[in-house]
Formats: C-alpha cells, sequence, structure tokens
C-alpha cells in the first residue's frame, strides 16, 4: 500500500465538515482520526498526523482551539507558543519598587495565553465557531 499526503485544502476542508457537524471534537488525536477517515473516502491511501491536522486547523478563522495544560513546578520561560510555534511576547507589570516583572506569556498569532507556572498543553479541544453547516 502506497502512503499518500493529502493537499492542505482537503485536510481544510475535511476539518471544516467534521467540526460544523459536530461542533466539538475532544483532543487533537481524535481529530485526526476523524479527518483521516474523511480522507480515506476520496483515497484510500491519504495518511496525516495530528501535528499537521492541529497546524491546518489553526488557519481555519472558523475554528478556535482551546488547551487544556498542566502546571509546572518550577518557573519557565518560554520563546515560542506551546500551540501554534508563534512568538510569544512577555506580560510585564512593574512591582513595588517601579521595577517590571514577568507575570506570563501571550501568543502574537493565536492569542494563547499563560502565566509562570501553566503553559504545557496536554489536550486540544476544536470549536466550530461558524454559524453553517459544510
Amino acid at each position: 500500500m502506497d502512503r499518500k499526503i493529502p493537499s492542505k485544502d482537503a485536510v481544510a476542508n475535511a476539518i471544516k465538515k467534521i467540526l460544523s457537524s459536530r461542533k466539538v471534537v475532544e483532543s487533537q488525536e481524535e481529530l485526526a482520526s476523524l479527518v483521516e477517515k474523511e480522507l480515506k473516502k476520496i483515497n484510500k491511501d491519504y495518511v496525516i498526523g495530528a501535528t499537521r491536522v492541529k497546524r491546518i486547523a489553526l488557519e481555519i478563522p472558523e475554528i478556535e482551539i482551546k488547551a487544556k495544560t498542566k502546571k509546572s513546578i518550577s518557573l519557565q520561560k518560554i520563546e515560542k507558543c506551546p500551540i501554534c510555534g508563534s512568538e510569544v511576547n512577555e506580560i510585564k507589570v512593574k512591582n513595588l519598587l517601579g521595577k517590571d516583572i514577568v507575570i506570563g506569556y501571550k501568543c502574537s498569532k493565536c492569542g494563547y495565553e499563560s502565566d509562570l507556572e501553566a503553559f504545557l498543553p496536554m489536550k486540544y479541544i476544536f470549536v466550530w465557531k461558524g454559524n453553517r453547516l459544510i
């Protein structure tokens, strides 16, 4: 059996079709499985990974991706967004001495926010925001 990689448009259409009918998919792996099943209706040799499905879903305006995170004990600095890989900006406040302190991070692309403890994503939830079925 030859494996084939589906086009970005085919994957996006499959994601839209699934989420417009289900409204919510509770995990990245579940969405990837549903998308692959939908794509195999077009070509039985199509395969796709969960990470690629998530990246393509991030580009679809009708889809909101929520991340459930786990707490980390040590204070950690993050360079890139754990959801989309884009640059993150520090969220700062001034302390009583007028010095800036970092209290969290916010993604410049997808809007992901975290404090200094909760930023390691454990689970992604995909939500359909569009108002029509495809």
